[in-house]
Protein backbone atom coordinates (compact mmCIF):
# COMPACT_ATOMS: atom_id res chain seq x y z
CA UNK A 1 0.00 0.00 0.00
CA UNK A 2 1.34 3.40 -0.93
CA UNK A 3 2.37 5.78 1.86
CA UNK A 4 0.39 8.95 2.59
CA UNK A 5 2.06 12.36 2.50
CA UNK A 6 1.98 12.74 6.29
CA UNK A 7 3.84 9.43 6.57
CA UNK A 8 6.40 10.52 4.00
CA UNK A 9 6.91 13.82 5.84
CA UNK A 10 7.29 11.98 9.18
CA UNK A 11 9.98 9.64 7.80
CA UNK A 12 11.88 12.54 6.16
CA UNK A 13 11.65 14.66 9.30
CA UNK A 14 12.89 11.82 11.48
CA UNK A 15 15.89 11.18 9.23
CA UNK A 16 16.75 14.90 9.00
CA UNK A 17 16.85 15.32 12.78
CA UNK A 18 18.61 12.01 13.37
CA UNK A 19 20.85 12.46 16.40
CA UNK A 20 22.67 9.19 15.86
CA UNK A 21 26.43 8.99 16.06
CA UNK A 22 26.90 7.42 12.65
CA UNK A 23 28.80 9.05 9.81
CA UNK A 24 25.59 9.77 7.90
CA UNK A 25 24.08 11.65 10.85
CA UNK A 26 27.28 13.64 11.31
CA UNK A 27 27.39 14.65 7.64
CA UNK A 28 23.71 15.62 7.71
CA UNK A 29 24.36 18.00 10.59
CA UNK A 30 27.53 19.23 8.88
CA UNK A 31 25.64 20.02 5.68
CA UNK A 32 23.05 21.97 7.66
CA UNK A 33 25.84 23.87 9.46
CA UNK A 34 27.60 24.70 6.18
CA UNK A 35 24.37 26.02 4.73
CA UNK A 36 23.71 28.12 7.84
CA UNK A 37 27.16 29.75 7.66
CA UNK A 38 26.95 30.39 3.91
CA UNK A 39 23.51 32.01 4.09
CA UNK A 40 24.40 34.05 7.19
CA UNK A 41 27.61 35.44 5.66
CA UNK A 42 25.97 36.19 2.34
CA UNK A 43 23.06 38.07 3.92
CA UNK A 44 25.35 40.08 6.23
CA UNK A 45 27.78 41.06 3.45
CA UNK A 46 24.96 41.90 1.04
CA UNK A 47 23.36 44.11 3.70
CA UNK A 48 26.61 46.08 4.07
CA UNK A 49 26.97 46.49 0.29
CA UNK A 50 23.31 47.55 0.10
CA UNK A 51 24.07 50.06 2.84
CA UNK A 52 26.88 51.65 0.83
CA UNK A 53 24.62 51.82 -2.22
CA UNK A 54 21.77 53.39 -0.21
CA UNK A 55 24.02 55.95 1.46
CA UNK A 56 25.53 56.92 -1.88
CA UNK A 57 22.04 57.54 -3.30
CA UNK A 58 20.34 59.07 -0.26
CA UNK A 59 23.19 60.85 1.51
CA UNK A 60 25.84 61.89 -1.02
CA UNK A 61 23.69 62.23 -4.15
CA UNK A 62 20.97 64.01 -2.19
CA UNK A 63 23.44 66.78 -1.37
CA UNK A 64 25.53 67.19 -4.50
CA UNK A 65 23.91 68.43 -7.76
CA UNK A 66 22.75 65.72 -10.14
CA UNK A 67 23.51 67.98 -13.10
CA UNK A 68 25.75 71.06 -12.95
CA UNK A 69 26.00 73.86 -15.51
CA UNK A 70 29.04 76.15 -15.28
CA UNK A 71 30.10 79.13 -17.33
CA UNK A 72 30.75 82.87 -17.48
CA UNK A 73 27.58 84.91 -17.90
CA UNK A 74 25.71 87.75 -16.27
CA UNK A 75 22.82 87.18 -13.89
CA UNK A 76 20.21 87.94 -16.56
CA UNK A 77 21.57 85.20 -18.82
CA UNK A 78 21.82 82.78 -15.89
CA UNK A 79 18.18 83.48 -15.03
CA UNK A 80 17.18 82.77 -18.64
CA UNK A 81 19.16 79.52 -18.61
CA UNK A 82 17.54 78.51 -15.32
CA UNK A 83 14.05 79.09 -16.71
CA UNK A 84 14.88 77.20 -19.91
CA UNK A 85 16.40 74.21 -18.08
CA UNK A 86 13.49 73.86 -15.65
CA UNK A 87 11.02 73.91 -18.54
CA UNK A 88 12.99 71.40 -20.66
CA UNK A 89 14.04 68.85 -18.01
CA UNK A 90 12.62 66.86 -15.09
CA UNK A 91 14.49 68.96 -12.55
CA UNK A 92 12.72 69.10 -9.21
CA UNK A 93 14.99 71.89 -8.00
CA UNK A 94 17.25 74.33 -9.88
CA UNK A 95 19.28 76.98 -8.11
CA UNK A 96 22.15 79.31 -8.93
CA UNK A 97 25.38 79.15 -6.95
CA UNK A 98 28.85 80.67 -6.86
CA UNK A 99 31.81 78.44 -6.05
CA UNK A 100 35.49 79.29 -5.67
CA UNK A 101 38.62 77.43 -4.64
CA UNK A 102 40.21 78.84 -1.50
CA UNK A 103 43.00 78.23 0.97
CA UNK A 104 41.75 78.11 4.55
CA UNK A 105 44.21 79.46 7.12
CA UNK A 106 44.09 78.87 10.86
CA UNK A 107 47.35 79.79 12.58
CA UNK A 108 50.07 77.68 10.97
CA UNK A 109 47.55 75.21 9.52
CA UNK A 110 46.52 75.66 5.88
CA UNK A 111 44.10 73.50 3.89
CA UNK A 112 42.56 73.77 0.40
CA UNK A 113 38.77 73.80 0.22
CA UNK A 114 35.84 74.50 -2.06
CA UNK A 115 33.76 77.46 -0.91
CA UNK A 116 30.18 77.18 -2.15
CA UNK A 117 27.86 80.18 -2.06
CA UNK A 118 24.22 79.04 -1.90
CA UNK A 119 20.85 80.66 -2.02
CA UNK A 120 18.65 80.16 1.10
CA UNK A 121 16.50 77.49 -0.60
CA UNK A 122 19.62 75.42 -1.30
CA UNK A 123 20.92 75.80 2.26
CA UNK A 124 17.72 74.10 3.47
CA UNK A 125 18.83 70.91 1.69
CA UNK A 126 21.90 70.79 3.92
CA UNK A 127 20.04 71.58 7.14
CA UNK A 128 19.80 67.93 8.24
CA UNK A 129 23.62 67.72 8.24
CA UNK A 130 24.21 71.01 10.10
CA UNK A 131 22.78 70.16 13.51
CA UNK A 132 19.68 71.33 15.36
CA UNK A 133 21.30 74.59 16.57
CA UNK A 134 22.05 75.87 13.06
CA UNK A 135 19.84 78.78 11.99
CA UNK A 136 21.01 80.33 8.70
CA UNK A 137 24.01 81.62 6.74
CA UNK A 138 24.50 85.38 6.58
CA UNK A 139 27.28 87.66 5.43
CA UNK A 140 30.57 86.65 7.04
CA UNK A 141 29.15 83.31 8.24
CA UNK A 142 30.11 79.85 7.04
CA UNK A 143 29.49 76.17 7.70
CA UNK A 144 32.45 73.83 7.19
CA UNK A 145 32.85 70.07 6.99
CA UNK A 146 33.42 68.33 10.30
CA UNK A 147 36.53 66.53 9.03
CA UNK A 148 37.96 69.84 7.78
CA UNK A 149 37.22 71.46 11.14
CA UNK A 150 39.03 68.61 12.88
CA UNK A 151 42.01 69.03 10.56
CA UNK A 152 42.16 72.77 11.29
CA UNK A 153 41.30 72.25 14.98
CA UNK A 154 38.42 74.73 14.99
CA UNK A 155 34.86 74.70 16.31
CA UNK A 156 31.61 76.62 15.97
CA UNK A 157 32.22 80.28 16.85
CA UNK A 158 35.84 80.38 15.63
CA UNK A 159 37.01 82.62 12.82
CA UNK A 160 38.88 81.46 9.71
CA UNK A 161 40.89 83.39 7.13
CA UNK A 162 40.57 82.66 3.42
CA UNK A 163 42.90 83.32 0.54
CA UNK A 164 41.13 83.31 -2.82
CA UNK A 165 42.30 84.34 -6.31
CA UNK A 166 40.81 87.44 -7.88
CA UNK A 167 40.87 89.00 -11.33
CA UNK A 168 44.21 90.66 -11.99
CA UNK A 169 44.37 94.10 -13.51
CA UNK A 170 48.16 94.01 -13.71
CA UNK A 171 50.50 92.55 -16.34
CA UNK A 172 49.73 89.17 -17.89
CA UNK A 173 50.80 86.31 -15.66
CA UNK A 174 50.45 88.35 -12.48
CA UNK A 175 48.52 86.52 -9.76
CA UNK A 176 46.55 88.54 -7.25
CA UNK A 177 44.74 87.21 -4.20
CA UNK A 178 42.13 88.45 -1.78
CA UNK A 179 42.18 87.73 1.94
CA UNK A 180 39.03 87.75 4.05
CA UNK A 181 37.65 86.13 7.19
CA UNK A 182 34.39 84.48 8.25
CA UNK A 183 32.93 82.99 11.42
CA UNK A 184 31.90 79.34 11.69
CA UNK A 185 28.20 78.96 12.57
CA UNK A 186 27.73 75.28 11.72
CA UNK A 187 29.53 72.01 11.04
CA UNK A 188 28.59 69.81 8.08
CA UNK A 189 28.20 66.33 9.53
CA UNK A 190 27.20 64.25 6.52
CA UNK A 191 29.57 61.40 7.39
CA UNK A 192 30.82 61.41 3.80
CA UNK A 193 33.88 62.58 1.89
CA UNK A 194 32.13 65.95 1.45
CA UNK A 195 33.14 66.77 5.03
CA UNK A 196 36.81 66.80 3.99
CA UNK A 197 36.94 70.03 2.04
CA UNK A 198 33.59 71.77 1.69
CA UNK A 199 32.58 75.18 3.02
CA UNK A 200 29.08 76.61 2.67
CA UNK A 201 28.39 80.33 2.63
CA UNK A 202 25.82 82.89 1.62
CA UNK A 203 25.58 83.36 -2.15
CA UNK A 204 26.03 87.15 -2.20
CA UNK A 205 28.89 87.08 0.31
CA UNK A 206 30.85 84.36 -1.52
CA UNK A 207 30.22 85.82 -4.97
CA UNK A 208 31.51 89.26 -3.92
CA UNK A 209 34.24 87.95 -1.61
CA UNK A 210 37.06 89.11 -3.90
CA UNK A 211 35.58 92.53 -4.52
CA UNK A 212 33.70 91.38 -7.61
CA UNK A 213 30.05 91.83 -8.57
CA UNK A 214 27.82 89.11 -7.05
CA UNK A 215 27.35 87.03 -10.19
CA UNK A 216 26.61 83.30 -10.29
CA UNK A 217 29.06 80.95 -11.98
CA UNK A 218 26.97 77.79 -11.86
CA UNK A 219 23.49 76.27 -11.88
CA UNK A 220 22.71 73.12 -9.85
CA UNK A 221 19.89 70.77 -10.84
CA UNK A 222 18.30 68.12 -8.62
CA UNK A 223 16.37 65.50 -10.62
CA UNK A 224 13.42 63.31 -9.70
CA UNK A 225 15.27 60.42 -11.38
CA UNK A 226 18.99 60.71 -10.70
CA UNK A 227 19.77 57.97 -13.25
CA UNK A 228 18.46 60.26 -15.99
CA UNK A 229 21.32 62.69 -15.30
CA UNK A 230 23.52 61.51 -18.18
CA UNK A 231 20.73 61.83 -20.73
CA UNK A 232 19.81 65.32 -19.50
CA UNK A 233 23.49 66.35 -19.56
CA UNK A 234 23.76 65.32 -23.22
CA UNK A 235 20.53 67.13 -24.06
CA UNK A 236 21.63 70.35 -22.36
CA UNK A 237 25.09 70.20 -23.93
CA UNK A 238 23.43 70.31 -27.35
CA UNK A 239 20.93 73.08 -26.60
CA UNK A 240 22.82 75.53 -24.36
CA UNK A 241 25.25 78.15 -25.73
CA UNK A 242 28.84 77.01 -26.21
CA UNK A 243 30.22 79.00 -23.28
CA UNK A 244 28.31 76.81 -20.83
CA UNK A 245 29.81 73.51 -19.65
CA UNK A 246 27.48 70.74 -18.39
CA UNK A 247 28.49 67.85 -16.10
CA UNK A 248 26.53 65.30 -14.06
CA UNK A 249 27.07 63.32 -10.87
CA UNK A 250 28.49 60.30 -12.70
CA UNK A 251 31.66 62.30 -13.43
CA UNK A 252 32.54 62.41 -9.72
CA UNK A 253 30.60 59.55 -8.16
CA UNK A 254 29.83 57.28 -11.13
CA UNK A 255 32.94 55.13 -10.73
CA UNK A 256 32.17 54.67 -7.03
CA UNK A 257 28.57 53.68 -7.78
CA UNK A 258 29.70 51.20 -10.46
CA UNK A 259 32.35 49.77 -8.12
CA UNK A 260 29.76 49.20 -5.39
CA UNK A 261 27.43 47.48 -7.86
CA UNK A 262 30.23 45.31 -9.24
CA UNK A 263 31.50 44.39 -5.76
CA UNK A 264 27.98 43.47 -4.69
CA UNK A 265 27.49 41.20 -7.71
CA UNK A 266 30.91 39.53 -7.29
CA UNK A 267 30.41 38.93 -3.58
CA UNK A 268 26.95 37.50 -4.22
CA UNK A 269 28.36 35.18 -6.90
CA UNK A 270 31.21 34.10 -4.61
CA UNK A 271 29.00 33.36 -1.62
CA UNK A 272 26.35 31.66 -3.76
CA UNK A 273 29.10 29.27 -4.76
CA UNK A 274 29.57 28.52 -1.06
CA UNK A 275 25.86 27.67 -0.87
CA UNK A 276 26.37 25.40 -3.88
CA UNK A 277 29.21 23.64 -2.04
CA UNK A 278 26.89 23.21 0.94
CA UNK A 279 24.37 21.63 -1.45
CA UNK A 280 27.04 19.16 -2.59
CA UNK A 281 27.50 18.25 1.07
CA UNK A 282 23.79 17.43 1.10
CA UNK A 283 24.39 14.98 -1.75
CA UNK A 284 27.20 13.20 0.08
CA UNK A 285 25.33 13.08 3.39
CA UNK A 286 22.12 11.74 1.83
CA UNK A 287 24.04 9.12 -0.17
CA UNK A 288 25.46 7.88 3.13
CA UNK A 289 21.99 7.97 4.66
CA UNK A 290 20.79 5.75 1.82
CA UNK A 291 23.71 3.39 2.50
CA UNK A 292 23.04 3.26 6.25
CA UNK A 293 19.27 2.91 5.85
CA UNK A 294 19.17 0.46 2.97
CA UNK A 295 17.75 -2.22 5.26
CA UNK A 296 14.93 0.09 6.37
CA UNK A 297 14.30 1.08 2.75
CA UNK A 298 14.04 -2.57 1.73
CA UNK A 299 11.59 -3.24 4.60
CA UNK A 300 9.42 -0.29 3.54
CA UNK A 301 9.41 -1.54 -0.03
CA UNK A 302 8.47 -5.06 1.16
CA UNK A 303 5.61 -3.58 3.21
CA UNK A 304 4.13 -1.91 0.13
CA UNK A 305 5.92 1.41 -0.18
CA UNK A 306 6.35 2.43 -3.82
CA UNK A 307 9.40 3.87 -5.57
CA UNK A 308 7.65 7.25 -5.53
CA UNK A 309 7.29 7.01 -1.74
CA UNK A 310 11.02 6.40 -1.25
CA UNK A 311 11.99 9.16 -3.69
CA UNK A 312 9.60 11.58 -2.00
CA UNK A 313 11.12 10.83 1.43
CA UNK A 314 14.62 11.79 0.28
CA UNK A 315 13.47 14.83 -1.69
CA UNK A 316 11.59 15.97 1.41
CA UNK A 317 14.69 15.37 3.50
CA UNK A 318 16.72 17.59 1.16
CA UNK A 319 14.00 20.21 1.46
CA UNK A 320 14.03 19.97 5.27
CA UNK A 321 17.80 20.47 5.29
CA UNK A 322 17.40 23.51 3.03
CA UNK A 323 14.56 25.02 5.08
CA UNK A 324 16.36 24.45 8.40
CA UNK A 325 19.76 25.69 7.20
CA UNK A 326 18.41 28.67 5.25
CA UNK A 327 16.03 29.78 8.02
CA UNK A 328 18.67 29.62 10.75
CA UNK A 329 21.19 31.22 8.40
CA UNK A 330 18.86 34.16 7.72
CA UNK A 331 18.27 34.69 11.43
CA UNK A 332 22.00 34.65 12.20
CA UNK A 333 22.81 36.76 9.13
CA UNK A 334 20.20 39.37 10.09
CA UNK A 335 21.68 39.50 13.58
CA UNK A 336 25.19 39.94 12.17
CA UNK A 337 24.02 42.68 9.82
CA UNK A 338 22.23 44.59 12.58
CA UNK A 339 25.17 44.22 14.96
CA UNK A 340 27.87 45.06 12.36
CA UNK A 341 27.88 48.88 12.89
CA UNK A 342 28.03 48.45 16.68
CA UNK A 343 30.79 45.84 16.39
CA UNK A 344 32.77 48.14 14.10
CA UNK A 345 32.30 51.06 16.48
CA UNK A 346 33.33 48.94 19.45
CA UNK A 347 36.44 47.80 17.58
CA UNK A 348 37.35 51.40 16.80
CA UNK A 349 37.04 52.33 20.48
CA UNK A 350 38.93 49.26 21.69
CA UNK A 351 41.84 49.68 19.23
CA UNK A 352 41.68 53.51 19.13
CA UNK A 353 41.62 53.52 15.33
CA UNK A 354 39.22 54.67 12.65
CA UNK A 355 38.27 51.75 10.42
CA UNK A 356 36.60 53.92 7.77
CA UNK A 357 38.02 57.34 7.04
CA UNK A 358 36.68 59.71 4.41
CA UNK A 359 40.29 60.22 3.30
CA UNK A 360 40.01 56.77 1.70
CA UNK A 361 36.36 55.64 1.80
CA UNK A 362 33.23 57.55 0.77
CA UNK A 363 31.74 57.15 4.27
CA UNK A 364 33.11 57.37 7.79
CA UNK A 365 30.80 54.68 9.19
CA UNK A 366 29.63 51.16 8.31
CA UNK A 367 26.18 51.35 6.71
CA UNK A 368 23.72 48.44 6.71
CA UNK A 369 20.56 48.01 4.65
CA UNK A 370 18.82 44.71 5.41
CA UNK A 371 16.43 43.97 2.54
CA UNK A 372 13.55 41.49 2.69
CA UNK A 373 13.95 40.78 -1.03
CA UNK A 374 17.54 39.56 -0.60
CA UNK A 375 16.52 37.35 2.34
CA UNK A 376 13.65 35.75 0.39
CA UNK A 377 15.87 35.19 -2.65
CA UNK A 378 18.57 33.51 -0.54
CA UNK A 379 16.00 31.34 1.21
CA UNK A 380 14.40 30.15 -2.03
CA UNK A 381 17.73 29.52 -3.79
CA UNK A 382 19.09 27.57 -0.81
CA UNK A 383 16.01 25.37 -0.48
CA UNK A 384 15.86 24.76 -4.24
CA UNK A 385 19.54 23.76 -4.39
CA UNK A 386 19.10 21.35 -1.48
CA UNK A 387 16.05 19.74 -3.10
CA UNK A 388 17.94 19.36 -6.39
CA UNK A 389 20.89 17.92 -4.47
CA UNK A 390 18.59 15.23 -3.06
CA UNK A 391 17.65 13.94 -6.54
CA UNK A 392 20.73 11.71 -6.90
CA UNK A 393 20.40 10.06 -3.44
CA UNK A 394 16.67 9.54 -4.15
CA UNK A 395 17.47 7.77 -7.42
CA UNK A 396 20.02 5.57 -5.65
CA UNK A 397 17.45 4.74 -2.98
CA UNK A 398 14.78 3.55 -5.45
CA UNK A 399 17.39 1.54 -7.40
CA UNK A 400 18.41 -0.60 -4.37
CA UNK A 401 18.01 -4.39 -4.90
CA UNK A 402 15.29 -5.10 -2.31
CA UNK A 403 15.43 -8.91 -2.48
CA UNK A 404 19.21 -9.06 -2.11
CA UNK A 405 19.20 -6.66 0.86
CA UNK A 406 16.43 -8.58 2.64
CA UNK A 407 18.23 -11.87 2.04
CA UNK A 408 21.40 -10.46 3.55
CA UNK A 409 19.38 -9.13 6.52
CA UNK A 410 17.93 -12.62 7.19
CA UNK A 411 21.36 -14.19 7.15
Amino acid sequence: MSMSWPQRVEFAHRQTLDRGRGLSGFLSRLSVLGLILAVALLLAVLSVMNGFERELEQRILALIPHVTIRGLADNAEWQAVQDEVVAASSASHATLFHERDVLVVRGHRVSPARWLGLEPTSVDRWRSTLGKDFMSLGAGQIAIGQALAKKLQVAVGDKLRFITPRDSSGPAGTLRAATLSARIVGLIQSGTELDEGLILGDFTYVASAAGEAPIANGLALQLDDLFAASAIRRQLSRTLPKHFYVTDWTAEQGNLFSAIQLSRDLIMLLLLSIIAVAAFNVISSLVLVVKDRQGAIAMLRAMGASRQDIAAIYLLQGGFIGVLGASLGLLIGAGLAIAAPYLARGLEIALNIQLLSTDVYPLSFLPVDLRIGDALLLWMVSVLLCVLAAVLPARRAIALPVATILANQIR
